[in-house]
């Protein structure tokens, strides 16, 4: 695990989420006047019972703070969502839990990574791979848009070809979302399995897609070339779980 980044949470759906998953918070601000609805009350119950400093401030100067400015409460967060591939695979076979990866091919958009991780922690997705960057993926923005899974789901950032390299080493289906693949109807998904999704303009890397084990897409009208990627995602990860309910 690498150095832990700190996130200011300006959601209180969000707060209450990473409470509850017992993240770790350096304080928590609220605005002096600010009113006590459930959400509030909640979070000061939780951070009360979690021993994390509540600092009341004026509301000038939780609005100074605030990127959104739509919050009367802000949560100061230490970020520690950063794994390596082998320590992860570890817990995941510790936990007897079936590998289930994503791995995104240098999506840009952080509306789409957000909503893309929100989906795989309803899911349960447990990894989410990404190319390494200087930019920190867990933000407050990801962890708004996401609703806390930003924070929650692992995440491992690495050279996306030794990734895949250490994950067929383990038998893991690697599949990739493309239009020349076969319908996923018509396709097994259950299993170690980890879906490969491409950027929002080019798709799937040239590389990456010399890689898969098989292509599958998504039947589509004529008309329409493809879905946004997060949805294309949601698709795959939904029908993984219904076959996993009702295939034999």
């Amino acid at each position: 695990m690498r150095r832990p980044n700190i996130i200011q949470i300006e959601s209180k759906n969000a707060l209450l989420e990473l409470l509850l998953d017992d993240r770790e918070f350096e304080h928590i601000y609220i605005a002096s006047n600010a009113f006590k609805d459930l959400k509030t009350q909640e979070i000061i119950k939780l951070a009360g019972k979690k021993h994390i400093p509540i600092v009341k401030v004026p509301r000038r100067t939780l609005n100074r703070k605030s990127r959104t400015g739509a919050e009367s409460v802000i949560g100061v967060m230490v970020s520690k969502n950063s794994w390596d591939l082998n320590e992860l695979l570890a817990k995941i076979y510790e936990e007897k839990k079936i590998p289930f990866f994503l791995i995104l091919d240098n999506i840009k958009y952080v509306q789409n990574i957000a909503a893309i991780m929100r989906t795989a922690y309803a899911v349960g997705v447990n990894g989410v791979i990404i190319p390494p960057s200087n930019k920190a993926i867990v933000t407050d923005e990801t962890i708004r848009i996401s609703m806390g899974a930003a924070e929650r789901i692992p995440l491992v950032e690495m050279n996306l070809y030794e990734a895949v390299k250490r994950i067929k080493k383990d038998n893991i289906q690697i599949v990739g979302v493309h239009m020349d693949g076969r319908s996923y109807f018509e396709e097994n998904l259950t299993g170690p399995i980890t879906f490969i999704l491409g950027a929002e303009d080019m798709g799937i890397s040239t590389g990456m897609l010399e890689r898969v084990d098989k292509k599958v897409s998504i039947p589509m009208k004529e008309g329409i070339g493809s879905l946004n990627v997060s949805v294309s995602g949601a698709v795959l990860m939904y029908e993984k779980l219904r076959q996993e309910v009702t295939l034999p």
